[in-house]
C-alpha cells in the first residue's frame, strides 16, 4: 500500500485480491476478434521488514485463483485456456534517502529487484515463470494535504520474455477524521516491452489508515491506451482491494 513501516525493526504484511478483465484480442491497437476476452482472479500475499528506515526488504507472492482466456481455434470457433497456482516470487531491497523540508517531507528510492519462478512453464501462464532481475527508482513527497509520487522499474529475463519497463505517476489528497486518516489518489501506470507492446492505465484509489496498525486500500484502473506488439489481450479493467497490518 506504499505505507511501509519507517522505523527500525518495523514489519508488516498485507493481502490483496485483484480482478482483471481484458475484453479484446489485439495486434497493435487493432481488435482481431470480437468477444474473445481474458479474465483473471489473483490473491497477492506481501510482506515487508525494515532494518532501519533507509533499508528494508519486500517479498510479494501472487496466487492465481483462476485465469481463463479465449483464443480463436483452427475451425473458426473458440479455444479456452485456463491457469491457476502460484505466480512468480518477487523480492526487492528498497534503499531510501529521506528528507524533511519546511511543510514537506519525502524520499528518494533505489531498488534492486529479483523475480523467481515457482513452477514450470505451460501452454498458458498468466505469470512469466522465468528468472528476472530489475532496478527501480522513485521519488515522492507529501504535505499535510497532498501527496505526489513518481517511479519506474526496468526488468530483464533469462528466457524469451522481452525486457520491460513499468512507470507510475500518482497524485493524492490526504484527509483526517476524528480517530484516523487516509488518502484519495489518482494513479497512472505505463507499461512497455521491447516487442513494442505498451499500455497506459489510470484510475482512482482510496487508502485508509484505521488505527496505525490496520490499513486498507481499494483501487480501479482502466487501460486507456493499449498497443500489443504480439497477439495478446488488452483494453482491460483492473480492480484491487486489500488489507494490511503494520507493527
Amino acid at each position: 500500500m506504499n505505507m511501509m513501516p519507517r522505523w527500525s525493526g518495523g514489519w508488516g504484511f498485507q493481502v490483496h485480491y485483484e480482478y482483471i478483465n481484458e475484453t479484446d484480442l489485439l495486434i497493435g491497437s487493432r481488435k482481431l476478434f470480437e468477444g474473445l476476452s481474458e479474465e483473471v482472479n489473483i490473491m497477492h500475499l506481501e510482506g515487508v521488514y525494515t532494518w532501519k528506515k533507509e533499508i528494508r526488504i519486500i517479498a510479494k507472492l501472487p496466487y492465481v485463483l483462476g485465469a481463463e482466456r479465449e483464443l480463436p481455434d483452427s475451425s473458426g470457433g473458440k479455444l479456452i485456456q485456463k491457469d491457476s497456482g502460484w505466480g512468480d516470487l518477487n523480492l526487492s531491497l528498497p534503499l531510501k534517502k529521506y528528507f524533511n523540508l519546511d511543510g514537506k517531507s519525502g524520499s528518494w528510492t533505489f531498488k534492486p529487484m529479483l523475480r523467481i519462478p515457482l513452477s514450470q512453464k505451460d501452454d498458458y501462464d498468466f505469470y512469466y515463470k522465468e528468472f528476472g532481475s530489475g532496478l527501480g527508482f522513485g521519488y515522492e513527497f507529501e504535505t499535510s494535504n497532498y501527496f505526489f509520487g513518481i517511479g519506474t522499474g526496468w526488468w530483464i529475463f533469462d528466457g524469451i520474455r522481452p525486457a520491460e519497463i513499468h512507470s507510475s505517476l500518482d497524485f493524492g489528497y490526504n484527509f483526517e477524521t476524528r480517530n484516523s486518516n487516509g488518502s484519495i489518489f489518482w494513479e497512472t501506470d505505463f507499461h512497455a516491452e521491447d516487442d513494442e507492446s505498451r499500455t497506459l492505465g489510470s484510475g482512482p484509489a482510496f487508502y485508509f489508515n484505521h488505527n496505525d496498525t490496520i490499513h486498507s486500500r481499494i483501487e480501479w484502473k482502466h487501460d486507456f491506451i493499449d498497443h500489443q506488439g504480439i497477439i495478446d489481450h488488452g483494453n482491460g479493467n483492473h480492480f484491487k482491494i486489500g488489507i494490511g497490518w503494520v507493527f
